[in-house]
C-alpha cells in the first residue's frame, strides 16, 4: 500500500507545510515534518519485513515519535495493537501486545520515566515468534478499561474511525482550524487517540501535550489551549489553578469517567468555563456529547449524528454491526450491544443522564452516582463506588472509623425516600485500573475487602 493510498493519507496531507501541527512545552512539528518523518519511518519498517496485514504492538515513550510511528505503520496497512504502560511501570517491563502479534515496536525503552513527554526516541522492533497476521480489516487494537472486569481486545476498521471524525465534526463546540487543543488523556486510550488526536489532525488544529502526567503539567498545558480534552482527575487538578491561567479556554470536556459535581462547579467559578462531558465506549467511539456543559455533570448530551441509541431496562444500548470484540469467538447477534450504564434519556431534549452501572437486578430507576456523590460529600469520606441495582452496596474509602448508623442517616438526609445502601463497605482506599478508574466489578471488590485482612469493615442491615 503506497503512502498516497492509505486510509489516512488524506487527514495527513491536508494542511500546509508550514503549520503547525503538534506542540509540547516550547518544541513544536509541522505538518511538513510530521509527513516527512511518517514516510521516512514507514520505510524503515517495511525493511523490518512490516506490510500489509500485519500485526504490530505499539508502546513505549509518550514522544511525537509515538505518534509517526502510529501514522507509519497505518500507511503499510499494518493493524496496531496499542500497549498502555501503566504508571510506575518502564515501556521494557510491560508484556508487548497479545502473543499472537508478529512485531513489537517499542519506544524509549531505557528511560526511565516513560510518561515525561520527549521530542524523539529510539525504535526498537522485534519479530515476534508464532504470531499470525492480522485475518480481519481492523487497523486498531485497544484495550477497555477493565472497570467492570478483564479488559478486552476491541478492533476498529478505517471505516470506522473515519466514521467517527464525521461524527465529532457535527458536534457543538469541537476544536476549530487553528486553534490549540490541550489533550491530557493519554493518546492509546480512545478519547485521546480519536477525539483529541485525530480530530485536531482532521480540522487542522494544534495538537497540545503535556510534558508529564502531573497536575503541574496539565496546567502548563492547557495555560495556551483554546480547547482543553481530559479525564474528571485531570480537571480536579485545573479547576484549583490561579485564576485567570487559562486565559484563551472556551472549551472543557471530561471523559472516561463519571464527573463529580463539585468538580465542574469549582472549575467554572474560578476560571469562567463550563465543563462539558464526551461520553463513548472503546467498542464504539463517541456515542454522546454535551461539550459547553449546558445539561449540567449529570448529562453527557444527546446521542452524536450517525449513531443509534436505545434504552432497555433503564440500560443503555448502542448499535455496532459487527462484534468489536477481537478475540471473542462468541457469535454477534442482533448488533445492540449493552454500555451497562444506567442511563435516563430527558423527553424533550434526548439528552442522556448517567445513574451508574448496573450489577445485579432490582430496580433499574436507581441514580447510583447521586448516591455516590452524596457519601463523597461526608467530610470523612474520600472516595465512594456505589453498585446496584440489587442489592445496592456502597464502597467508601476512609481513614477513620465510621458507623453504619452515621452513614445510612447521612444518606437519608441527603437523598430523603429515594434508595440508599443496603450494604456499606468501608476501606482504607478503593482500588483503580491500571488508567486509574475506579472499579466497578462486584467480584474484583469483593477480593480487595479480603485482601488484607482487615482493610475493611463491612456494614449491613
Amino acid at each position: 500500500m503506497t503512502q498516497r493510498s492509505w486510509w489516512g493519507a488524506e487527514l495527513l496531507g491536508r494542511h500546509a507545510d508550514d503549520e503547525v501541527w503538534a506542540r509540547a512545552a516550547d518544541r513544536e512539528v509541522t505538518f511538513g515534518r510530521l509527513r516527512h518523518e511518517t514516510a521516512w519511518l514507514a520505510g524503515v519498517l517495511r525493511h523490518y519485513g512490516i506490510r500489509a496485514r500485519s500485526t504490530v504492538a505499539l508502546g513505549g515513550n509518550v514522544s511525537f515519535t509515538y505518534l509517526w510511528t502510529l501514522f507509519a505503520l497505518w500507511s503499510l496497512d499494518a493493524q496496531v495493537v496499542l500497549v498502555e504502560t501503566p504508571p510506575g511501570r518502564r515501556p521494557r517491563d510491560v508484556p508487548p501486545g497479545p502473543e499472537r502479534v508478529q512485531f513489537s515496536v517499542s519506544l524509549g525503552e531505557g528511560r526511565e520515566r516513560p510518561h515525561d513527554f520527549v521530542d524523539e526516541c529510539e525504535v526498537l522492533v522485534r519479530r515476534r515468534a508464532g504470531g499470525a497476521p492480522g485475518t480481519s480489516g481492523h487497523c486498531l487494537v485497544q484495550f477497555s478499561s477493565g472497570t467492570t472486569g478483564r479488559p478486552k481486545a476491541i478492533g476498529r476498521s478505517p471505516e470506522s474511525l473515519l466514521a467517527e471524525l464525521d461524527r465529532l465534526a457535527a458536534v457543538e463546540g469541537v476544536a476549530r482550524r487553528g486553534e490549540r487543543v490541550a489533550v491530557l488523556e493519554p493518546l492509546s486510550r480512545s478519547f485521546g487517540l480519536i477525539g483529541g488526536m485525530l480530530h485536531a489532525l482532521a480540522v487542522g488544529a494544534t495538537l497540545v501535550l503535556p510534558t508529564a502526567r502531573t497536575a503541574a503539567a496539565a496546567v502548563r498545558a492547557a495555560s495556551g489551549a483554546h480547547v482543553v480534552l481530559g479525564n474528571p482527575h485531570h480537571f480536579r487538578g485545573l479547576a484549583w489553578a490561579e485564576p485567570g491561567r487559562f486565559p484563551h479556554l472556551r472549551l472543557a470536556a471530561s471523559s472516561g469517567d463519571a464527573l463529580p459535581p463539585e468538580i465542574p462547579a469549582v472549575f467554572r467559578g474560578r476560571h469562567g468555563v463550563r465543563v462539558g462531558q464526551a461520553y463513548g465506549t472503546t467498542e464504539t467511539g463517541i456515542v454522546a456529547a454535551d461539550l459547553t456543559g449546558r445539561f449540567g455533570p449529570a448529562g453527557v448530551g444527546v446521542p452524536v449524528p450517525g449513531t443509534r441509541t436505545r434504552v432497555v431496562g433503564g440500560v443503555l444500548e448502542v448499535h455496532v454491526p459487527e462484534s468489536p470484540y477481537l478475540y471473542d469467538d462468541t457469535p454477534w447477534a442482533g448488533g445492540w450491544m449493552s454500555t451497562r450504564d444506567l442511563v435516563t434519556r430527558d423527553p424533550l431534549t434526548g439528552a442522556l443522564r448517567l445513574r451508574g452501572r448496573v450489577q445485579g437486578v432490582g430496580d433499574a430507576s436507581v441514580d447510583l452516582l447521586r448516591i455516590e456523590s452524596v457519601l463523597r460529600a461526608h467530610r470523612h469520606i474520600t472516595d465512594a463506588v456505589v453498585l446496584g441495582v440489587g442489592p445496592i452496596e456502597a464502597h467508601v474509602a476512609s481513614s477513620t472509623e465510621l458507623e453504619g448508623d452515621e452513614l445510612r442517616s447521612w444518606c437519608r438526609r441527603f437523598l430523603g425516600a429515594a434508595p440508599v445502601p443496603d450494604r456499606y463497605h468501608v476501606l482504607r482506599e478503593l482500588p483503580r485500573t491500571a488508567r486509574g478508574k475506579a472499579v466497578r466489578d462486584r467480584g474484583v471488590l469483593r477480593r480487595h475487602r479480603t485482601h488484607p485482612p482487615g482493610a475493611c469493615r463491612c456494614i449491613s442491615w
